[in-house]
């Protein structure tokens, strides 16, 4: 066999052993330009978009979102009505009057959408937020100082940066209510979508754009289901 073949069979046998025992999750492939830091020049998104932000579905579920937040809203307010005139209320109710105290809609969309960063971190390997040094195989990601701060991955800065700025304009509508009318129902679930929109205009990478859409896509429908699933459990109507 000839040199150049023993080496690209060894070399064939060693990475498809890397890939059975994991050990080359530490070593990004040859253009992965989402495990490094942000690039030089912010990328331009091109004419031809395969992968829209905010996609279909994920508009769909960010009004499905909005529009339980609202009605969650409006049964709390109308058990508080009742509490206030001291009249009996039902089990219901009591459960609606409570619910904005904690577990609440605001609050489980941060849980979420936080806890999906920080999975997609994780499962690409990317940096994020990290102290210390870390060591890719071919590369280190320098520390955590007070003059430079960290450096995240690139995959991990767009996705963290436009968590943080929806979750601000939700917590935001947590402090002064929640969507109580129809209007202020669209007026939150605008402001999510113009973030995303504004946020895809420099992002020129398909697979970050999906990630983009699949994690508020995620925080949506799960703090819907799991909110669902707890009215189910204590017997609660949905409307």
């Amino acid at each position: 066999m000839k040199k150049s073949t023993m080496l690209a069979f060894t070399a064939a046998v060693l990475m498809s052993a890397a890939s059975l025992t994991g050990h080359a999750a530490s070593a990004p492939t040859y253009d992965d330009v989402l495990i490094v830091k942000n690039p030089v020049m912010t990328p331009q998104l091109g004419s031809v978009v395969l992968v829209p932000v905010a996609s279909p579905q994920t508009v769909a579920a960010v009004h499905d979102y909005v529009k339980a937040w609202q009605n969650a809203e409006i049964n709390i307010a109308k058990a508080k009505v009742k509490y206030d005139d001291h009249k009996q209320l039902t089990k219901s109710e009591k459960v609606w009057l409570h619910s904005y105290d904690k577990h609440n809609y605001a609050d489980y969309f941060r849980t979420h959408s936080i806890g999906r960063v920080h999975g997609q971190e994780v499962f690409m390997n990317w940096n994020g937020e990290n102290r210390n040094k870390n060591e890719y195989e071919y590369f280190d990601m320098p520390k955590y100082n007070e003059q430079d701060g960290f450096t995240n991955s690139y995959g991990y800065n767009v996705l963290r940066g436009m968590v943080d700025q929806i979750n601000a304009v939700i917590q935001e509508q947590k402090k002064i209510g929640g969507p109580m009318t129809d209007e202020e129902a669209q007026a939150l679930e605008d402001s999510i979508l113009d973030i995303m929109a504004h946020d895809q205009e420099h992002v020129n990478n398909d697979e970050l754009r999906h990630y983009m859409n699949e994690t508020i896509w995620y925080a949506a429908k799960q703090t819907v289901k799991t909110k669902l699933a707890k009215n189910l459990k204590l017997g609660m109507t949905t409307k």
